[in-house]
Order: structure tokens, then C-alpha cells, then sequence
């Protein structure tokens, strides 16, 4: 494991982040969604360019990105504690808020299919370049293999929840970082596919029904839906700080696992 591994990894990480954040991007312009900020990167402002209507930026810590939407998030007092809205209340037209919850839906979605189709594009590269296919048997192989990525992780996942195997076989960013490494002594083409496996990962996972993830939210909108009644937000909002926690600790436990597997 050394700096240039790390530095790729991040590289790597920031990238389909960044590659989700875009199709929200998309879809909330699609939509007539303003976005108030796209940034790459997290922490305090390097860059910023202010567009027609979205101020791009650059921050300080290079991992993953966000895109803010005007209206996505409730507002909060000092105390942290949502500010009730007045009920005459009419969100601006432009706001996320406003939109149709099927509109809410496709923005939703849009992140996941974004990493899908990032997905199949390194993988329609590496048909054409290593499996030196012509451009119809490289789409069908590129599809082919991004379906199959998606099996393994659904598969992965049931095994897991059978106890066929345990927690101590995921890997996260720590793990990641050595896995990269090896992959680099083997080539270009196998980083790029390792990518693409990465993209299907979290284009996949991101939709799972848990708070905090989009999947979550697309959940909560589907039950509103179904029932016709809405979630107060203040629900919604214990919802997903539940969620993050949750996924907080999952992620402690992986780090940790990472680092013992990588000590033995």
C-alpha cells in the first residue's frame, strides 16, 4: 500500500460519486429542479464558478461530491429542530419540493442509473480495446457484463443474510486501497473494470430501502403513494438520521475488519 494506491483509490471513489451526483444534476434540470450547488469534492470551498443558475464548485477534501437542490432538505433551527411550515405556505415552482412525487421518483433513481451507465461504457472501452470486438459485439458483451456484476452483488448480498458468509468478508475504502493495488500491477483495463464493478456496487445499493440512501427515500415516497398520505417531516428526518447512524457503525465494523485482515 503507498501514497500513488491511495491516491487512486480516492481518485476512483470520488469519481463515481461524483458520476451519481450528475444524474440527480440531470434529472432536477429535466424536471425544471433549480440546483443551488454542484460540488466535487467535500469540507471547506476551494473553487466555485457561478453558472447560469448553479454555482460549481471544488472543495477541500477529495472524496465524493453533492448536488444541493433548491427546497430538498427541510430547514432547521439553531437547535437543530425542523421549522414548521406555514400551512398557506406555496413552494417555489423551482424547488424539489414542489415536484410530482413521480418526478420525485425519477430524481431519485437518476444517481443510480447514472453509475449504470458509467458502468457499461468502461466496460463497452475494455470489450473494445482487450476483447477486440466490433461495436455491436462489444455493446451486447458490455450489457452482458453489467448484468452479470449486478448478480453478484444480489447474490453476495443473500449469501450474507443466509450466513453463508459473514461480515468479515466485506471490504470497504481500507480494503479497497490494497484490492486497487493489486489490480494496478495487472493493467489499466483491469482498474477500469474494477471500476465498473465498483459503479454497479453503488448504483445497486444506493437504491436499497434503507434511511439515508435514496433507496430509503424512494420507499418512503412509494408507501405515500400507496397509502395517499404523506410523512410528516419530522419523521422523515428521525427516519434518515436513524439510517445514517446505522450505516456509520456498518461502516466502523468494515474498517475495522479491513485493518485486521490487513495485519494478518
Amino acid at each position: 500500500m503507498n501514497f500513488i494506491t491511495i491516491l487512486i483509490t480516492l481518485l476512483i471513489l470520488s469519481v463515481l460519486v461524483v458520476v451519481h451526483e450528475l444524474g440527480h444534476f440531470l434529472a432536477a434540470k429535466k424536471t425544471g429542479v433549480l440546483v443551488e450547488e454542484f460540488a466535487i469534492g467535500m469540507g471547506p470551498r476551494l473553487f466555485g464558478h457561478q453558472g447560469k443558475e448553479t454555482l460549481f464548485t471544488i472543495r477541500a477534501i477529495p472524496i465524493g461530491g453533492f448536488c444541493k437542490m433548491r427546497g430538498e432538505e427541510p430547514k432547521l433551527d439553531e437547535e437543530g429542530k425542523i421549522i414548521p411550515k406555514d400551512p398557506d405556505f406555496v413552494p417555489d415552482v423551482r424547488s424539489y419540493e414542489s415536484k410530482t412525487q413521480w418526478q420525485k421518483l425519477f430524481i431519485l433513481v437518476a444517481g443510480s442509473l447514472m453509475n449504470m451507465i458509467f458502468a457499461w461504457v468502461l466496460l463497452f472501452i475494455i470489450s473494445l480495446v482487450m476483447g477486440q470486438m466490433n461495436f455491436i459485439q462489444a455493446i451486447a458483451n458490455a450489457s452482458l457484463n453489467t448484468w452479470r456484476f449486478a448478480g453478484l452483488i444480489f447474490q453476495s448480498f443473500a449469501m450474507l443474510f443466509t450466513g453463508q458468509i459473514g461480515f468479515d468478508n466485506l471490504a470497504g475504502p481500507i480494503g479497497m486501497v490494497s484490492m486497487v493495488g493489486t489490480f494496478m500491477n495487472q493493467g489499466v483495463m483491469i482498474v477500469m473494470a474494477f471500476t465498473a464493478m465498483l459503479s454497479v456496487n453503488l448504483g445497486i445499493i444506493n437504491m436499497f430501502p434503507i434511511p439515508a440512501l435514496d433507496g430509503g427515500r424512494f420507499f418512503v415516497i412509494i408507501i405515500e403513494l400507496i397509502t395517499r398520505r404523506k410523512f410528516s417531516p419530522e419523521l422523515e428526518n428521525k427516519i434518515n438520521y436513524f439510517g445514517f447512524f446505522a450505516l456509520i457503525i456498518l461502516a466502523i465494523i468494515i474498517a475495522v475488519n479491513d485493518i485486521m485482515r490487513l495485519a494478518s
